[in-house]
């Protein structure tokens, strides 16, 4: 088994569980009481995620964890369900972060008195269709977690707008800052492919993109990373970062009596949290905020993010000059991972990122570095006296 911390994905590995519905209906009443009522796969890349509902909260080991929104039962894949001390790492830093007023899932004990136990998925077949299913997904043990499930839209499901992305540059400053005083050795060390200074290690993987144009422009930036990005790290300022700021993991809520106008209102997953660089989770956040931007040019929309980072979390100057470096290598890392997954497991979710994507890194790649950034921060002064 592999020793904590060591969860790096490698070429041809299948990690994603196999959890039919009535795998939930049984982890639900055996390790949580609750009799589930309905049940909703969720989007995820490896793991397993399931909004329910249920009969009857008061039946809960704890019922001060009861939810009236219902719970998402987490089913991690196999990688991460060897690493027990980042997973209580990240159920941690969701009760810091929930203490600190920042809205995000809470964990919920189970009949142990934890927030998370390993259990031993034997699947029983009994159909055809589920044995296609079930082909080619590891089995054994895997780490079981209920988390409260948190209201409202996710972004990605709403129009964009400048003062949309202004909130998300706020939220990602709060939160870094927040977590600037959380401690717990889980989030030490963690080495897996979605970090960004994981970047190098994407050469292994950029054979899954078919389009040779694509893969010249992917080794490209990888290669620009490795170059211009990684000497240059040393000095920036790292600390606990969330390490996943997307369009999917942000929450937002329509005001009430505007409607069609919306305020940031929660953070969701935790599955990449981790100590890194502050200016990897500025760059992974705009790089999301970009692929789907349709309301203004794209390349303006990082200028609205920055202003409203900036507001709590003065961007350094040696931070601010990698900035389109370590962007277009999210990008790219997201583009080269995505058809990679897909081609383990070919779910359209994982292609979410290349429909606008690579438009998205070709603009970014193309526009010299210089006139980017007096771009952004002809935006970011136009917030100055507001």
């Amino acid at each position: 088994m592999d020793k904590e911390g060591e969860i790096l994905l490698k070429p041809g590995q299948q990690i994603k569980p196999y959890v039919p519905n009535e795998v939930v209906h049984q982890l639900a009443h055996n390790l949580y009481n609750l009799e589930v009522v309905t049940i909703k796969e969720l989007n995820s890349y490896d793991d397993k995620n399931f909004h329910i509902t249920v009969k009857d909260n008061s039946h809960l080991p704890d019922v001060n964890d009861a939810c009236p929104f219902g719970y998402v039962m987490k089913v991690l894949n196999s990688l991460d369900s060897r690493a027990h001390n980042l997973i209580d790492a990240q159920n941690e830093m969701m009760l810091y972060l929930g203490n600190k007023g920042l809205p995000c899932p809470k964990p919920v004990k189970n009949v142990h008195g934890k927030s998370m136990s390993l259990e031993n998925l034997k699947i029983q077949i009994s159909e055809p269709l589920d044995v296609a299913a079930a082909k080619d997904h590891p089995t054994g043990q895997y780490i079981v977690r209920l988390l409260s499930f948190v209201p409202g839209k996710i972004l990605h499901s709403v129009p964009y707008t400048k003062e949309l992305f202004f909130q998300v540059g706020e939220l990602v400053a709060k939160t870094d800052l927040a977590l600037a005083g959380f401690k717990h050795d889980g989030i030490k060390g963690v080495d897996r492919i979605w970090n960004l200074n994981a970047v190098p290690k994407l050469t292994d993987f950029v054979y899954a993109i078919e389009d040779e144009q694509k893969r010249s422009l992917s080794v490209a930036v990888i290669d620009n990373f490795k170059s211009n990005v990684l000497p240059l790290l040393e000095p920036l300022e790292r600390g606990p970062i969330h390490g996943d700021f997307n369009e999917q993991n942000i929450l937002v809520t329509e005001e009430e009596g505007q409607p069609g106008k919306f305020y940031l209102s929660g953070i969701l997953d935790f599955g990449d949290v981790h100590i890194n660089f502050y200016l990897f989770e500025l760059a992974i956040a705009i790089c999301y905020m970009m692929i789907e931007c349709q309301s203004m040019n794209i390349l303006d929309a990082p200028g609205h993010v920055l202003a409203g980072y900036n507001r709590f979390r003065l961007i350094p100057e040696n931070e601010f000059t990698l900035l389109k470096d370590c962007i277009a290598a999210r990008l790219s890392q997201s583009l080269v991972l995505g058809a990679y997954s897909y081609s383990q497991n070919p779910d359209p979710y994982l292609l979410t990122t290349s429909q606008r994507g690579w438009q998205c890194l070709k603009m970014l790649w193309d526009c010299p570095k210089d006139e980017l950034n007096k771009r952004w921060r002809d935006i970011m002064n136009s917030y100055v006296n507001c």
